[in-house]
């Protein structure tokens, strides 16, 4: 890997593999987040209040998610989590420990594959 910022590759990756259809990018812990890239849509639909909002619930929410792991303990520990709206799909993934990660928003046209998506995360933030 090169000496740029791992953010930094991996937005430039994940803009190589997912084209026009990555609309946002951020990196979080338990003190709060940072954006790396989101598109004209992300950034006309989205005040900072609303990103706020986002990283409180969707974020903090699956933070502390350790019922989860008791609940199929037999597929290991839970790496991250995927929601699929009618137009995008919202996934973020935790390779580093279980206080932070990687937030990734894609519009209705990605078909995100999942494991590939989380390899992509790994291979950078992990």
């Amino acid at each position: 890997m090169s000496e740029r910022e791992p953010t930094t590759a991996l937005v430039e990756r994940l803009r190589e593999a997912y084209g026009d259809g990555l609309r946002a990018v951020a990196t979080y812990d338990r003190e709060g987040y940072t954006v790396h890239y989101r598109d004209a849509a992300v950034t006309a639909a989205y005040d900072d209040p609303d990103l706020d909002a986002i990283y409180e619930d969707v974020v903090l929410g699956d933070i502390n998610r350790g019922f989860q792991e008791t609940l199929f303990d037999d597929l290991g520990d839970v790496e991250g989590k995927l929601r699929l709206f009618a137009d995008g799909t919202v996934a973020h993934f935790w390779p580093r420990s279980d206080d932070a990660g990687v937030f990734v928003a894609f519009d209705g046209s990605v078909d995100v594959a999942v494991r590939t998506l989380h390899g992509i995360v790994g291979e950078h933030y992990g």
